[in-house]
C-alpha cells in the first residue's frame, strides 16, 4: 500500500524520494544508504534530470528499511557493515513484508506520538552477538520455511571480524534440515544444525537481550517522510545532565 492509497488519493505506485527526504525520514545518512544499496539491503532508482544527466531516487518501501538499519545502528551500537549485511542476508522478502503489514496502521491523522501495538514486530540482540527477529503468531504464516509456530526467528549473528553470518531458518525443522543436507555436505549441515541448536539456547537462557520495536520505527519514517510531526516516548524521559522539566503531557 503507498501513501498515497493510505490518505485516500490516487496516486501512481512509482512515487519516488530524493536523497534529502530519505535521509531526514529513514535517519540514515547519504553514505549509509549507499551502503546499503551496495549490500542488497534496499534499492534506488536513477532518474533522468531536466538538463542532463541522473539524480538517485528511493521509493517509499526502501527509505522505510532504511529507517530499520538507523534503529539497528543507533540501539545496538553497531556499524553501518554489519547492519548492511545483516539486513541484506535476511530471508528475501521479509522487510518488505514488515512494511506491508503495518500498513493498515499508518495514517496522517494519527497523532505524532508513535505507539506501540499487539502485531508490532522487533528485533532482539541476545548476549550482543544472535539476532532474532520476533514476530506476531498471526504473521508467522508469511514464511513458510520457518519452524512452525515459533515466532522468534533466528536471523544469524555478529562475528568478531565486523561481519554478519546468516543461520538458515530451514534448520528449525526436520523438513528445512533435509532440504539443507540436500544442497550442502554432511558435515556443513552437522555444524550449521548444532549452530542453530546453541543459538536457541542461548537465547532462552540470554544473559542480555537489547530490542527494538521495529514497526515503531517504520511508522515514525512514514510520517517524516510525509512532512509530519513524530516523537517518541521517550523523547519525554529528562535527559542526563538536563534538568529535570516535567514530561509533556501525553495526548
Amino acid at each position: 500500500m503507498t501513501a498515497n492509497e493510505r490518505s485516500g488519493a490516487e496516486a501512481p505506485e512509482t512515487f519516488l524520494y530524493g536523497d534529502t527526504e530519505a535521509v531526514a525520514a529513514s535517519g540514515m545518512p547519504v553514505p549509509s544508504l549507499r551502503v546499503l544499496k551496495t549490500a542488497r539491503a534496499i534499492q534506488a532508482q536513477k532518474t533522468p534530470k531536466e538538463h542532463g544527466g541522473f539524480k538517485r531516487m528511493w521509493h517509499e518501501e526502501d527509505v522505510l528499511i532504511a529507517s530499520i538499519g538507523a534503529a539497528m545502528s543507533e540501539h545496538f551500537a553497531w556499524n553501518i557493515r554489519i547492519v548492511a549485511e545483516a539486513m541484506a542476508k535476511t530471508r528475501p522478502g521479509t522487510w518488505a513484508a514488515l512494511t506491508a503489514s503495518i500498513a493498515g496502521t499508518i495514517s496522517p491523522e494519527a497523532g505524532p506520538l508513535i505507539r506501540s501495538l499487539p502485531d508490532d514486530w522487533y528485533l532482539d540482540l541476545v548476549d550482543r552477538k544472535l539476532l532474532f527477529l520476533r514476530v506476531p503468531p498471526l504473521f508467522t504464516m508469511l514464511f513458510h520455511d520457518a519452524p512452525p509456530g515459533e515466532t522468534n526467528l533466528l536471523l544469524g549473528q555478529a562475528t568478531s571480524k565486523d561481519t554478519f553470518q546468516m543461520l538458515p531458518w530451514l534448520l528449525g525443522h526436520p523438513e528445512g534440515r533435509a532440504k539443507l543436507a540436500a544442497i550442502t555436505s554432511p558435515a556443513q549441515t552437522t555444524n550449521a544444525e548444532r549452530a542453530y541448536k546453541l543459538a536457541m539456547a542461548t537465547r532462552a537462557n540470554a544473559l542480555s537481550t537489547a530490542s527494538i520495536n521495529i514497526s515503531m520505527q517504520v511508522r515514525a519514517g512514514w510520517r517524516r517522510l510525509h512532512g509530519l510531526d513524530v516523537h517518541f516516548l521517550q523523547d519525554a524521559l529528562p535527559q542526563k545532565g538536563t534538568p529535570n522539566d516535567p514530561p509533556p503531557s501525553i495526548p
